[in-house]
């Protein structure tokens, strides 16, 4: 179900994204982390920081994940991969001679299925055969003009950079496994209103913006419903998304018990880069004064001791 492991995934990058900005989306389900500024503000030992970080996806998403601790992309991605599916793997420049180096040519990351029978052929069997110079001239008739960095990256040397900005989410998601199965049309909508709060909160932190609301509900069976529906306009606000959510739910849920429920913004774009196009028919005062109630409670908050908020607002917090 890809919009459940999509929903899933943004979840799982914003819980990483809370020790650290600095992150590339390497895949719908793997990233690379740059960790140099947490640990300049938190020492700590990387794996209790990676035991940390296991427990709260599993705590949170139900997901067991591996992870890889080395001073490089390469060597980190090749240790995530040595203990699966909850190990923590330290590859280091003092041991990674004696946990890589015995590996078999198609482990390497970076080497394809095809290209890995072909460098098996010319005796070039392990990860050490191609960190070995001796066959340097054997690694470049097969690899090509890429096989000066296939080399470096099997002597520990991998100098690219953690692109955070290929890391921009694409959704904003919020899902929870609920404590019990439950059919409790009040506490689903309760627990609705929990994640759009948060939704609408990410949104607002990372200023995107989305035309696109769904949720998935998730019953005891593991049968998943996905929906989604297009809005008139984009937006980051919990009234909007809300009402949009409640009217996906309303239309969707038969009555099962419920064992997972999930929020998301869906294709959100930076609110900077939004270019809104003009409705000739749309009510512009009743937006133009929806703008102005909230203009003028943020001016009066700001300014005094008071706490004003509007009707909804208020029954959340009442909730």
């Amino acid at each position: 179900n890809f919009t459940l492991y999509r929903n899933l995934s943004q979840s799982f990058f914003e819980i990483i994204r809370s020790y650290s900005s600095i992150l590339e989306v390497a895949s719908i389900d793997e990233c690379y982390v740059d960790f140099s500024d947490y640990f300049s503000k938190h020492p700590s030992n990387p794996v209790l920081l990676a035991k940390q970080i296991q427990n709260e996806v599993y705590e949170q998403l139900k997901l067991k994940c591996s992870i890889g601790i080395s001073p490089n992309k390469f060597m980190a991605k090749m240790a995530s991969d040595m203990k699966k599916p909850m190990g923590i793997t330290v590859l280091n420049r003092h041991n990674y001679k004696e946990l890589m180096w015995p590996l078999d040519i198609s482990d390497m990351f970076g080497v394809g299925k095809k290209t890995a029978p072909r460098l098996k052929e010319v005796g070039i069997l392990t990860i050490g055969d191609v960190a070995n110079y001796d066959n340097y001239n054997k690694l470049t008739q097969i690899i090509g003009k890429n096989a000066l960095l296939l080399y470096r990256k099997a002597n520990g040397i991998d100098t690219s950079k953690v692109n955070y900005q290929k890391g921009e989410l694409k959704s904003v998601g919020h899902s929870t496994t609920l404590q019990f199965d439950t059919a409790d049309v009040v506490v689903l909508n309760d627990t609705l209103k929990e994640l759009t709060m948060k939704v609408s909160k990410r949104a607002k932190d990372k200023n995107l913006i989305s035309n696109s609301i769904g949720i998935t509900l998730k019953y005891s069976r593991f049968e998943t419903v996905s929906r989604q529906t297009l809005i008139n306009d984009y937006t980051n606000e919990y009234e909007t998304i809300i009402s949009t959510v409640k009217y996906l739910f309303d239309n969707n849920f038969d009555g099962r018990p419920v064992r997972l429920l999930g929020v998301s913004l869906n294709n959100t774009i930076n609110q900077t880069k939004y270019l809104k196009q003009m409705n000739l028919f749309e009510d512009i005062k009743h937006k133009s004064s929806n703008n102005h109630i909230e203009d003028f409670i943020k001016n009066v908050n700001h300014k005094s001791n008071y706490k004003l908020m509007t009707a909804a607002q208020l029954l959340n917090k009442k909730e």
